[in-house]
């Protein structure tokens, strides 16, 4: 128990819209592409690890 009062934190300034750099087709698939790649990496990963298996969706 503290003897003085929890202050919240003061609110962040709100944000309209974050400019975000617009993808081309090319460089969206590409991205589609890698993520892919990393998705069945680790889809091999955890077929494989025993531990994985073992311990069932708890990762």
């Amino acid at each position: 128990m503290t003897s003085h009062p929890h202050l919240p934190a003061p609110p962040a300034p709100v944000v309209e819209s974050i400019a975000r750099p617009t993808r081309t087709p090319a460089e969206q698939a590409a991205k589609a592409a890698k993520k892919e790649r990393k998705h069945a990496r680790l889809r091999q990963f955890f077929s494989w690890c025993w531990g994985c298996q073992f311990m069932g969706g708890s990762f």
